[in-house]
């Protein structure tokens, strides 16, 4: 049984069923404006949903599937024998600034207080070896490397591999300064549309609060007709067809801890361009199934001699990536987990 204790339902990512049930974080009525007390606040009715939920549902364990070991720490306090297991993305928040701190908090994320408590989950895991080293080159700390999953729906859907398509290059990514969105767009207009007449860019992404100028500047810079912008989250169903729409998935933004988005892409027959220095590139075998780029310039290159190449050799790399991609099934994902958290219940 499963007890998630969150701050919104949804669902589209959680359904509560006999066996999975939520307890829900409460906010206080009266809402503190100065960040001290703001964070007090925050951390109060995490500490007040984590009483009810261990109290009601004595749980063996308490898996926290955000970098955020604060809440081990005061699943700790309330029940110090409780054990507790980190699914860690990246061991440190690489977007918080001065001015968005209050909507990390807001959000019960906390990214000035959460780093010195890494150790004291029992067990941690990770998205990639990438991160797991960054983890130990912080910290000192290593932890066990679990793949993430994509959803079962990706591998529901039967494409056909030798489909021809479109040159259209496709980016999926919250729309904010880390994920070079910018850069992409300028890459396409001075340097990839010169080369391939007939090619096009697909931008699919959410607009973030935190970077709200950050948007505008795209939605400015994308208005063209060879550049389409889709900026709202869609259904499973609709982004599967929008990943079967392109030729290309591309992921410039470098030091990416993994993604999800270039996973999704390859179930879906569109061939990756990664960065070489990052979590995702550990998907990779360069040149078979896709491409691993070091710098803007090989970005740009790959693209082009994926956009001009045969289509015998796109079919041929299409298979490659069929095989790749059974690794992230959510059931290899579940079964990993499921032991590491065994392997904390024992220590």
């Amino acid at each position: 049984e499963i007890l998630i204790v969150t701050a919104m339902k949804s669902d589209l990512w959680f359904k509560e069923t006999t066996r999975v049930k939520f307890k829900y974080i409460k906010r206080m009525r009266e809402e503190a404006q100065k960040l001290p007390q703001l964070i007090k606040q925050r951390l109060t009715e995490i500490w007040e949903a984590l009483i009810e939920a261990i109290e009601e549902f004595q749980p063996d364990i308490l898996l926290t599937m955000i970098q955020e070991p604060i809440y081990n720490l005061l699943a700790k306090i309330v029940e110090p024998k409780l054990k507790t297991a980190i699914y860690i993305h990246f061991p440190r928040e690489e977007e918080v600034t001065k001015e968005n701190l209050k909507i990390f908090i807001n959000m019960y994320r906390f990214p000035l207080l959460y780093e010195q408590f890494y150790n004291i989950c029992d067990i941690r895991m990770v998205n990639s070896h990438y991160t797991n080293r960054a983890l130990y080159k912080m910290f000192g700390i290593k932890a066990h490397v679990v793949y993430p999953a994509i959803p079962w729906e990706f591998y529901e859907t039967e494409i056909n591999l030798a489909e021809k398509r479109e040159n259209i290059i496709l980016y999926v990514a919250r729309f904010v300064p880390q994920k070079r969105i910018l850069e992409l767009i300028e890459w396409f207009k001075n340097k990839i549309k010169p080369e391939v007449k007939d090619a096009k860019l697909l931008l699919i992404g959410v607009k973030d609060p935190r970077h709200e100028e950050y948007h505008k500047k795209i939605m400015e810079e994308a208005a063209r007709e060879d550049i389409e912008v889709i900026d709202k989250p869609l259904p499973t169903r609709e982004i599967i067809k929008q990943y079967q729409r392109a030729k290309i998935y591309i992921h410039p933004r470098y030091g990416e801890h993994f993604g999800m988005a270039p996973a999704e892409a390859m179930t879906q027959g569109a061939i990756p361009i990664l960065p070489e220095k990052s979590g995702l590139a550990e998907l990779l075998t360069h040149g078979r199934d896709g491409y691993l780029a070091k710098n803007d310039q090989e970005f740009i290159k790959y693209t082009i001699k994926l956009l001009k190449m045969p289509h015998e050799e796109i079919v041929k790399m299409r298979k490659y990536i069929q095989m790749k991609i059974q690794m992230f099934n959510p059931d290899r994902f579940a079964k990993e987990v499921y032991l590491h958290l065994k392997l904390a219940l024992t220590k």
